[in-house]
């Protein structure tokens, strides 16, 4: 019944950006909104999330590996799939597709249903996961996208794609500072905690409310089968090849398990969408992969936590 509340609650944010911005913000822009998001209340989050926990509880390297083997294969099957079914030759537009496809719903629905399901047990193992998926995932996509944009190869253009990829990525480098501020247990001022409390919980519900502005159902006629093929990669495809990475690997630790085929099992997440409209590559389509995913994953996570547990 948690999940199933935590996805309605989930529709009533989108809902809510989607009558907005067709009554009180007709006609203006949420790409200011949108940077907030991207630049201020993420970052909050994500540096919160290491800085409160010990780097021995975050850290179980051949766990993250056998997770980012998971990303990195079900991202291929995506594009592969938009590549062979649906003739798309576009290598932005893959990347999207690929980040569509394994990127979940991580701070939403992932914390509270992990967290529901599990305990404190787990805590470290999602918290690990749902970092590097973040890092990985979205470094991963602007490294990619920032590649197709740069004219010319060798290692100044390296250095500019690095530069714009992660060394100016608030999701890069607040994630760098957490860690940094965990190992040293180098106290924040007063101050500066209580303004990261504030910022940190901005995130879900702005991101879903700019996700739902920007929703336009007409996109859904020219491309259902393509998202319908989406939703089934992330919600079948990820989850499975998760499971059986783990379990192929002879990791036998229940709770990073579970923690990681339990968020492999979500729905794309909005910052895939904040990403899309960040490059603007198949904007509308993310928003609509978010939703239709989020939809199905009623059925889907039920499926596997009752499966798993």
């Amino acid at each position: 019944m948690a999940g199933v509340e935590t996805i309605l609650t989930l529709f009533i944010l989108i809902g809510l950006g989607y009558v907005g911005k067709r009554t009180v913000l007709a006609g203006h822009s949420l790409a200011p909104v949108n940077a907030f998001v991207y630049y201020f209340a993420v970052p909050a989050l994500l540096f919160n999330s290491v800085y409160k926990l010990s780097l021995d509880s975050l850290f179980q390297p051949y766990y993250l590996l056998a997770f980012l083997i998971a990303v990195v294969l079900t991202a291929l099957i995506a594009a592969a799939g938009c590549a062979f079914f649906f003739s798309e030759r576009n290598k932005e537009v893959l990347v999207i597709r690929a980040l569509n496809g394994t990127f979940s719903n991580y701070a939403y629905m992932g914390i509270p249903l992990v967290f529901g399901l599990l305990g404190e047990a787990a805590y470290g193992a999602m918290i690990s996961i749902i970092l590097l998926g973040n890092v990985f995932q979205i470094g991963g996509t602007q490294f990619l996208i920032e590649s197709q944009r740069q004219e010319g190869k060798g290692f100044k253009q390296l250095l500019t794609i690095l530069d714009k990829s992660l060394l100016r990525s608030p999701i890069f480098l607040s994630t760098f500072l957490g860690v940094f501020f965990s190992a040293t247990e180098m106290p924040l001022p007063v101050i500066l905690s209580s303004t990261l409390e504030l910022l940190a919980p901005a995130t879900v519900p702005v991101a879903l409310f700019c996700l739902g502005a920007s929703l336009e159902f007409r996109t859904l006629k020219q491309s259902k089968a393509e998202l319908l093929w989406l939703v089934v990669v992330k919600l079948v495809v990820h989850p499975l090849l998760t499971l059986l990475i783990f379990k192929a690997a002879g990791l036998d630790d229940q709770n990073w398990i579970l923690a990681a085929v339990f968020l492999a099992a979500l729905p794309t997440g909005a910052l895939a969408h904040v990403m899309a409209l960040r490059y603007d590559v198949k904007e509308k389509e993310t928003s609509l992969t978010v939703v239709l995913s989020t939809l199905a994953a009623l059925v889907s996570v039920s499926f596997w936590v009752t499966l798993l547990n």
